[in-house]
């Protein structure tokens, strides 16, 4: 794999982390997140805290994949997309069934990371 091929992994990955921690700050209706958190058993300033928490993670992790690759870093991107797909699989089942596929997108984005921890130490 090429240092470009590289590069556009982690500028495609980069962006679904940003993109995904600023619709969740509030351009997806907050009402409605908090919906989904208290279906899981999450409620009150807990689902604020972990909503906006988890939206604050979600850039974090854009931007250090933009500015700090590393292996560590795709170990830590897995162990969230496995999670955030073990608590939805397990409280909100019907994602997998859901046309647009939100689930079912994690199994790219995993193996993006998966490329990038594989050839990490290419110069991007």
């Amino acid at each position: 794999m090429s240092a470009a091929e590289i590069y556009r992994i982690r500028l495609t990955l980069a962006t679904v982390w940003l993109v995904t921690g600023v619709i969740s700050l509030g351009i997806y209706p907050v009402e409605e997140s908090l919906k989904l958190l208290a279906r899981i058993g999450i409620v009150g300033t807990c689902a604020l805290f972990t909503l906006y928490g988890e939206a604050l993670l979600d850039i974090a992790i854009g931007l250090l994949t933009l500015t700090k690759p590393s292996q560590r870093l795709w170990q830590v991107q897995a162990a969230i997309i496995v999670g955030y797909t073990a608590v939805i699989s397990v409280f909100l089942p019907e994602f997998w069934l859901h046309p647009f596929g939100p689930l079912l997108k994690n199994l790219p984005i995993f193996t993006l990371v998966w490329l990038l921890y594989r050839h990490e130490g290419i110069k991007s």
